[in-house]
């Protein structure tokens, strides 16, 4: 699995995933329990071809979209930068 230079530090990060089906098109999901129904969505066949780890949901499209060459990710919503809600470990 290839490291991308952003996001590969788990700390108090979310970790997420990158898969890719067989036609190409990828789809971005949350590596724990929080991304079972995204992966129930992936046509079969489909490859992780991506972990990394980041703190918000703007942190993750960033990363995301500088691994697909995309540009550069902007939102209009604050709320997307706002670090992730902890689970809860107790």
């Amino acid at each position: 699995m290839k490291e991308f230079e952003l996001g590969w530090l788990p700390s108090e990060n979310v970790k997420h995933e990158v898969w890719q089906d067989k036609e190409g098109l990828t789809t971005l999901c949350l590596a724990d329990e929080r991304g079972n129904h995204c992966r129930k969505l992936l046509e079969p066949g489909s490859k992780l071809i991506l972990e990394f780890y980041a703190n918000s949901h703007f942190d993750a499209m960033t990363i995301y979209y500088k691994f697909m060459d995309w540009g550069r990710y902007t939102t209009e919503f604050e709320i997307d930068k706002q670090p992730y809600e902890k689970k809860n470990t107790l």
